[in-house]
């Protein structure tokens, strides 16, 4: 049975635009002496991608800890490095066709744990940030999912009620605290899943 859904809340990274990691680190890895699988473990998931993501500071102070971090050469400018980040970022045709379905159907948000470099690559692709008419990315509340504040600060400024909403997310934690806080949720795998269909049975 459809549901009364006033919303869809579409994660960004891995859900609109795929973001390739490794490739990134492999870019990186041509201004380092240290292996791209060691860049990775030394730039996500840690203090450096969550200050980052929580707004503690800009892109280029980003940069400098990266650089610091990887131990780089010193001629590696943020010129370089904005545009190797943006390198790993892919277009992802499901997401994109996903979003202007449900835009058709319902009002559409972006709910993302995100950096300025992610949030400015959607900005610079008009045809895609276009759509939603809310945007809420962790860098500029301070804080980033799982933090059910965020959600909070969604719901506050959209003036919806979570059980309104259908959350998109591929992070299998987020959609669990999404659907324990009452939204409807699809926990989406780009490598499997028409996420067009799965919104069409609740919209």
């Amino acid at each position: 049975m459809k549901r009364n859904i006033t919303a869809v809340v579409f994660d960004y990274g891995n859900v609109l635009v795929k973001i390739n990691r490794l490739k990134i680190c492999k870019s990186f890895a041509k201004h380092s002496p240290i292996t791209p699988e060691e860049i990775c473990s030394k730039i996500f998931g840690t203090d450096i991608e969550i200050d980052s993501e929580t707004g503690k500071y800009d892109s280029k102070e980003h940069f400098n800890r990266i650089k610091e971090r990887i131990c780089a050469r010193e001629d590696w400018t943020y010129e370089d490095f904005y545009k190797e980040f943006k390198d790993g970022f892919d277009r992802n045709p499901d997401g994109e066709e996903a979003l202007k379905y449900a835009s058709k159907k319902a009002r559409v948000f972006i709910l993302s744990n995100t950096s300025p470099i992610h949030a400015q690559w959607l900005m610079e692709h008009r045809d895609l940030s276009s759509i939603p008419e809310l945007f809420i990315f962790s860098f500029q509340v301070g804080f980033m999912k799982p933090d059910r504040r965020i959600w909070q600060v969604m719901c506050r400024l959209g003036n919806v009620h979570p059980e309104e909403c259908i959350y998109v997310d591929d992070v299998s934690q987020y959609c669990e605290v999404a659907e324990e806080m009452g939204f409807n949720v699809i926990n989406y795998d780009y490598n499997g899943m028409k996420l067009k269909n799965e919104l069409s049975k609740l919209l």
